[in-house]
């Protein structure tokens, strides 16, 4: 019986295990410059983080409807179907989808993530692997909730600007007034944003993302994530490489989180042992 995987492209999966595994990706839609785009497919991210910068207003991202999660869960072969997003808290994306499986009664397994970018991948990735080798649904999802358990995401962001001109500044449980001119290092936990640090120097805060991501010791998985500059995302990666126990990944993150993000940004999802 064949477990059909399915997510949003939000989670940055890569694009050459979303070939070998057959996962679907739905785009998420960014909307800039009064047009709209679907992420991944008609901008290139290069030409998105070009841009970014001096667009006005920032650009906004939404979720797809939910006749496109519906049109994608009817074309795939007869079987289980699990599906996994963004954060609801996040995002509408998890509802979209929600509402689509509502036609599909108990073959679609929606999964809110309770994260984002990579977060979301790995859980993919896994489930992916698991179901390719063989595993019955149960299985699957017990393994996604193994590797929910043991990952953690950490973002370090030049500004909080985008996220405040986006309104999602309310998302981080913490005074965020004292720490709008630094480079704020951020724990992407269970559906939220936890400020970590409030270094005024990149060179400072880069060193406490490292010790941070460092003090888990050997990862299971780990993944670097840049917006617009990808030397900051080599240097990084650089840096943690050898805790990795499989080939870490690079990644540019999607269009649907730099809108938030910034420029100058970088993060870390790993999973630990």
């Amino acid at each position: 019986m064949t477990i059909s995987l399915v997510t949003d492209s939000t989670a940055d999966v890569p694009a050459d295990l979303v070939e070998r595994f057959g996962i679907r990706v739905v785009p998420a839609v960014v909307v800039m410059g009064g047009q709209t785009y679907r992420d991944g497919l008609d901008m290139t991210r290069d030409e998105f983080y070009r841009r970014l910068p001096t667009i006005d207003p920032l650009p906004s991202t939404a979720a797809p409807a939910a006749g496109e999660f519906e049109e994608v869960y009817d074309s795939l072969p007869d079987g289980p179907i699990i599906s996994l997003h963004l954060a609801a808290a996040f995002s509408g994306i998890f509802n979209a989808a929600r509402i689509a499986a509502q036609k599909f009664g108990d073959r679609v397994t929606v999964v809110d993530t309770g994260t984002v970018s990579m977060g979301i991948g790995w859980q993919v990735i896994a489930a992916a692997e698991s179901a390719a080798g063989g595993a019955p649904l149960n299985a699957v999802l017990a393994l996604i909730t193994s590797v929910r358990r043991r990952l953690k995401m950490f973002a370090l962001l030049d500004t909080l600007d985008n996220l405040r001109r986006g309104g999602r500044i309310s998302l981080i449980r913490a005074s965020i007034g004292t720490i709008l001119q630094v480079k704020p290092l951020l724990d992407i936990g269970e559906d939220k944003l936890t400020p970590v640090s409030q270094e005024r120097t990149r060179r400072k805060a880069q060193a406490g993302l490292i010790s941070l991501v460092q003090s888990f010791g050997s990862l299971e998985r780990l993944a670097v994530l840049y917006s617009d500059n990808g030397d900051l995302g080599v240097e990084l990666l650089e840096r943690l490489k050898p805790q990795a126990q499989t080939p870490p990944l690079l990644i540019q993150a999607t269009p649907a989180l730099g809108t938030h993000a910034g420029t100058d940004a970088v993060g870390v999802a790993l999973v630990t042992v």
